[in-house]
């Protein structure tokens, strides 16, 4: 059973037992990590405007929060962290917690003013929601659907290196659901157009692996591993920078770590053949 119970609403707001102090995209740490047993910043802000408190669910059974700060304080003992130094750092559950905070903060600030008629938005009084009274618009946190897979030939599997991606690592391709496609179609045309290959999409040829939340900033990743039928290898230079094909006993060292779903299809291809 996971640590970490999410909650879906606002409200309630119970009496707090854990803290996350955030801001400026970064997270409060401690002696004993993100995690507070008390709040360490007494008063939030000087203008109550710009703080926020909002309750994420319980951790180990207990109400957690997350707390935004306009501006960045210095204590004693305490360092300001962003969210990628925690991967493989801490426990998964703690990590996507940490990334839950991360994400209300990012919606809440994203959309103080309604991107429809830039009236002043306010919260919702049940749901996790802001609402302008103006024009009635609701905007609830949103969720990227993004496909990320691993393109599979026999015994080999090709790994990309991504032209932005701050450390060359060696991992699976990914990319964003368009509108009006479903997994499957975004996952084909997204290895057509990144390395130029195409890919079966029958039962033999197509194994779903699993999800992941991926807060940087807000997706939920769709992990497959997908068996090529042509096409012809050929990075498309923009997004990706060189793909190779690599014998399963041949994975090169600079691969995600397991705690990542790209690392998780590595791995699953590799213990499966």
């Amino acid at each position: 059973m996971s640590d970490f119970s999410p909650a879906a609403s606002v409200f309630p707001h119970p009496e707090f037992h854990w803290h996350i102090v955030v801001s400026h995209g970064e997270v409060l740490c401690g002696a004993q990590g993100p995690l507070h047993r008390s709040l360490p910043v007494h008063e939030l802000a000087a203008d109550d405007a710009l703080s926020s408190t909002h309750y994420l669910g319980e951790w180990a059974g207990k109400p957690c929060a997350v707390h935004y700060l306009p501006f960045r304080v210095a204590l004693p003992g305490c360092d300001w962290r962003g969210l990628r130094t925690f991967l493989g750092t801490v426990s998964e559950p703690l990590f996507f917690l940490i990334g839950r905070a991360m994400q209300v903060v990012n919606w809440d600030l994203d959309h103080r003013y309604c991107g429809r008629c830039g009236r002043h938005t306010t919260y919702h009084a049940r749901d996790r929601a802001r609402v302008c009274s103006s024009c009635n618009f609701n905007v609830y946190p949103r969720i990227s659907p993004c496909v990320i897979m691993l393109l599979v030939r026999g015994d080999e599997c090709l790994l990309a290196r991504h032209t932005h991606h701050r450390h060359a690592l060696y991992t699976a391709l990914a990319g964003f659901i368009e509108p009006g496609e479903n997994a499957e179609q975004a996952l084909a045309r997204e290895a057509r157009e990144e390395v130029g290959l195409e890919v079966g999409m029958g039962p033999q040829q197509l194994h779903y692996v699993g999800t992941q939340s991926w807060p940087f900033p807000g997706q939920l990743m769709i992990g497959y591993l997908a068996e090529v039928t042509g096409g012809t290898l050929r990075p498309d230079q923009e997004e990706i920078m060189e793909a190779h094909w690599f014998h399963k006993s041949q994975i090169p060292q600079a691969i995600p770590p397991a705690e990542t779903l790209s690392g998780q299809l590595i791995r699953t291809f590799v213990g499966q053949r």
